[in-house]
């Protein structure tokens, strides 16, 4: 009497057509294959994947874990202006950004502020400072 012994190795379900063509590519380049993979990697190792944001997760998250949200504990924003800022214009958004970590949302608070104290504002270097000069010294 032979025992079928059961197979260790199930096959997988190939994502196919479950996901757009761009998001299947992106999870592909990542060694995401199949639908258990998407299972295993969800949702941390997703959002750790080179092409995978915010809007790609959501689509795999809609597709894969329909009435499930999963929020992380920091999304950082796409939002290219500081919502009050007078800054947005005139300087680059990342510049805005950096400043507005700093406290600083007006251009009389940056004129105010010493050169050697804005170089203490995370994400603010020497780069940001000559664009700060350039536009408003």
């Amino acid at each position: 009497m032979m025992l079928s012994m059961p197979d260790e190795q199930q096959s997988e379900t190939p994502l196919g057509d479950l996901l757009p063509s761009y998001v299947t590519r992106v999870l592909a380049k990542n060694g995401v294959h199949s639908v258990e993979g998407v299972k295993r990697a969800y949702p941390n190792e997703l959002l750790k994947m080179h092409g995978i944001a915010m809007l790609r997760f959501r689509q795999i998250e809609a597709v894969f874990f329909p009435g499930q949200t999963f929020t992380p504990a920091q999304v950082l924003s796409p939002l290219r202006h500081i919502s009050g800022a007078s800054l947005n214009e005139p300087l680059s958004p990342v510049t805005v950004r950096a400043l507005a970590r700093g406290g600083i949302t007006s251009v009389e608070q940056l004129q105010a502020m010493k050169p050697k104290d804005l170089l203490k504002i995370q994400g603010l270097g020497v780069i940001k400072l000559r664009e700060i000069e350039r536009v408003f010294f």
